[in-house]
């Protein structure tokens, strides 16, 4: 598959469920079920019919791609809300489907140093306040934000390239009001123009009773590829080319230099934070060079 940028998206006329969920389970051959996520109130099969793959949520829709292809036909129900179906198509499913089109997609906020664009990235587990230290850090001067909860990256002649992925800010409320934002409003990020490299990775960790206000330590390569690992977006783990990829594309993306970053979560002592942060990952933000150029 050549270079690209973003999937093509072909929004079709509504198929009725109950026909569409017969037909699959007669017709395809089932490749798992994804637990329904808090987006979700059902849980989303996936399917192999032929060349093409479908993820199908009884009620919702579903949509159809191959992996020759950046590109999907979406399909929904014809009594759900069609804000509501585009938004499980774009933030619950296309992450995912990226595996099969040679992309990973990591649950991870991220910042870009805007003279040098090597890319901070930051993951941890929900609640850990990656959105917050991105965002935060972001509207400090030569820094922006690139990404809310979803980056994209593949391996490129054993490097780690990312790619822009569309996503907006969407800020937990008691974040949104210390910024003085709407937290319902969404922001859309723009991805730099120039060329991007990551430049490291940090494991976000909230400890209530840490003494001080960060704690900062690097991660050993085989810790940073579990902990990326578990926040990673996958279509199934019964394709085994694509998880296959998976592993290595990981692998690639923990010999960033990573490190854990404990802190106290209080807005009271947020900027102090992202002082200690800013102070950490300046360093190697501005270093000419990163690992994966």
């Amino acid at each position: 598959m050549g270079p690209w940028t973003e999937a093509v998206a072909h929004w079709a006329p509504a198929l009725d469920s109950v026909a569409q969920s017969r037909w699959l389970a007669q017709e395809g051959v089932r490749l798992g079920q994804w637990a329904p996520t808090p987006l979700e109130s059902a849980p989303t099969d996936c399917f192999q019919v032929d060349q093409a793959y479908w993820l199908w949520q009884a009620g919702v829709g579903g949509i159809r791609f191959r992996a020759d292809r950046p590109e999907f036909f979406a399909f929904p129900c014809p009594d759900v809300e069609p804000a509501r179906f585009k938004q499980v198509v774009t933030r619950s499913w296309l992450p995912a489907i990226y595996q099969v089109w040679g992309r990973q997609v990591v649950h991870a906020s991220a910042v870009v140093r805007e003279k040098s664009g090597n890319v901070v990235a930051f993951v941890g587990p929900s609640g850990a306040g990656k959105s917050t230290v991105a965002y935060g850090l972001g509207r400090r001067a030569g820094w922006q934000m690139v990404s809310d909860d979803t980056l994209a990256f593949s391996r490129v002649d054993g490097r780690v390239a990312l790619h822009p992925l569309r996503q907006a800010v969407r800020l937990r409320p008691a974040t949104a009001g210390h910024y003085g934002t709407t937290g319902d409003a969404s922001e859309p990020l723009a991805w730099p123009r120039g060329a991007v490299a990551l430049a490291c990775l940090y494991v976000l960790e909230v400890d209530p009773g840490l003494v001080g206000t960060t704690r900062l330590a690097p991660l050993s390569g085989a810790e940073s590829f579990r902990l990326a690992l578990e926040q990673a977006f996958a279509l199934s783990l019964n394709i085994p080319q694509h998880n296959r990829e998976l592993m290595l594309d990981y692998a690639a993306l923990a010999a960033a230099p990573s490190f854990r970053l404990v802190y106290r979560r209080s807005f009271d002592i947020l900027e102090n934070v992202l002082d200690d942060l800013e102070a950490h990952a300046v360093v190697l933000a501005d270093a000419t060079g990163s690992s994966s150029r």
